[in-house]
């Protein structure tokens, strides 16, 4: 984003957003050195041989995450479901990235991905690369990657998580509803959750279902999103991914028009929702600093829409009373969503005291590693789909 972009957009806040946004300043993370592995070349450039154009295709992962054999096997179910997108684009370049992060050194990281990529059957028409580099964050290999690639001219990026299981047609469908869309904006897989035997997944996934909004938007853990939505990167204000993009989109959207984003229902994925109590507690509590910071951030606008039709939805007169399944789930969804709105003011109250102290938070904890279980493990479909089920 420009400078005049982001001036523009402070511009069009009101005084308790700036004053929250003052409440959380993350330190920068270094920019360390990205190492890029193509066909046995380690590099830290970007290597010969490397199509232009197309799709890159952004796989991000970690060394502790699981085992090598559970990398591979999560790295070849992705090349797997990329050939019937080769099939109906033959002449669409796929450059799948193989985002490789450790948090005992880049060394560790380098190993790990030249040794997967030295056993990978790679199909034909697909080009596979790897990059490792030190630390661990989901943004952090983003931003890494859309770096290196930034010369590579790509129309989009499809962003796949290692633990979704997809339907041998899902990434066909989605590339197709992309370009059919004009290749803009983002569109996403629908996703559904399979539920865990834990508790807490078991509580995750029937809150869900009573709090699904009627305006889903993508989710990261399988969307495709037009370059120039990323092209400066992720700000590392950002908690998501996702989130980022809706916000972006929804900045850009003309008023009283609706903005460039799809949830693609014929395109299904799953995940599955595991980890034990406390851990869903951490990761709601990011989830929830995700929430106030991107509506400190960005313009009063799409914060109200978030608002309104996503995150408080069914609140009423906070947000239209949600009576789609009739009152008794309405009025559930409208207690859950007055918990979470009691929730979102103590945070949005701690980050404006911080921001008129000059004390802003300079970090948000995220969930322990838990077990690596894909989609493919679960045993139960259950309700999900969209960002909000991820929570």
């Amino acid at each position: 984003m420009t400078s005049e972009a982001g001036t523009a957009r402070r511009d069009r806040r009101t005084t308790l957003q700036r004053l929250v946004a003052r409440g959380y300043e993350p330190a920068r993370p270094p920019a360390g050195a990205v190492t890029v592995v193509h066909r046995g070349t380690v590099t830290t450039g970007v290597p010969d041989g490397l199509p232009h154009g197309g799709l890159g295709v952004l796989l991000p992962t970690y060394v502790n995450r699981c085992g090598p054999e559970e990398q591979a096997a999560a790295v070849r179910h992705v090349l797997d479901r990329l050939a019937p997108v080769r099939a109906a684009h033959p002449a669409l370049p796929l450059t799948v990235w193989i985002g490789m992060q450790s948090e005992d050194g880049d060394a560790r990281a380098i190993e790990r991905v030249t040794t997967l990529l030295g056993h990978l059957r790679v199909p034909a028409g697909l080009t596979v690369a790897g990059v490792a580099l030190a630390g661990r964050g989901k943004l952090i290999t983003t931003n890494a990657v859309l770096r290196v690639t930034a010369g590579l001219g790509y129309i989009g990026w499809l962003w796949v998580d290692d633990d979704v299981e997809l339907a041998p047609d899902c990434l066909e469908r989605l590339v197709t509803r992309f370009f059919e869309r004009g290749g803009t904006g983002a569109v996403g897989a629908s996703e559904v959750a399979q539920v865990s035997t834990t508790p807490s997944a078991r509580v995750m996934d029937n809150v869900s279902a009573h709090t699904a909004p009627p305006y889903d938007y993508p989710a990261a853990g399988c969307m495709l999103v037009a370059a120039d939505v990323v092209a400066g990167g992720i700000s590392p204000r950002c908690l998501t991914d996702d989130g980022f993009v809706l916000f972006e989109l929804l900045e850009r959207a003309p008023d009283g028009g609706p903005a460039d984003f799809e949830v693609f229902g014929e395109a299904r994925c799953g995940f599955c929702r595991i980890g034990r109590a406390g851990d869903t507690l951490i990761r709601l509590r990011r989830s929830m600093y995700s929430h106030v910071v991107l509506m400190a951030d960005y313009p009063v606008r799409a914060a109200h829409w978030y608002a309104t039709r996503c995150l408080f939805y069914g609140l009423w007169p906070v947000a239209p009373w949600d009576g789609r399944r009739g009152i008794a789930r309405g009025l559930i969804r409208w207690l859950i969503k007055a918990l979470y709105l009691a929730w979102f003011c103590v945070v949005v109250a701690s980050l404006a005291f911080r921001g008129l102290a000059g004390r802003p938070r300079r970090s948000v904890s995220w969930g322990t590693d838990g077990d690596f279980r894909t989609a493919l493990d679960g045993t139960t479909a259950g309700s999900g789909g969209g960002a909000d089920g991820r929570s």
